[in-house]
């Protein structure tokens, strides 16, 4: 992705990794250091879908102050 292409400051991104699908988070939650979440869910054009939706849940929650740092909520909703 090229630099005029970046995500906002914030933004959760979808990545596929080794056939599965992960979302890689703001690395201003956690003091600069990368975190994915991983999905358990094969990386097809459904399940990106579905990983799209949590992603931008995920961003309302940063927005409104109620993201759950250790991801502990997130995780049990999968």
């Amino acid at each position: 992705m090229s630099n005029s292409q970046r995500l906002p400051k914030g933004s959760v991104s979808i990545e596929g990794f080794q056939g599965w699908l992960r979302l890689r988070l703001p690395r201003q939650l956690y003091g600069g250091k990368q975190k994915y979440l991983t999905l358990g869910m094969a990386d097809t054009l459904e399940n990106r879908k579905a990983a799209e939706l949590k992603a931008r849940q995920i961003e309302l929650d940063i927005i409104s102050d109620n993201f759950d740092a250790t991801l502990e909520l997130i995780r049990a909703n999968l």
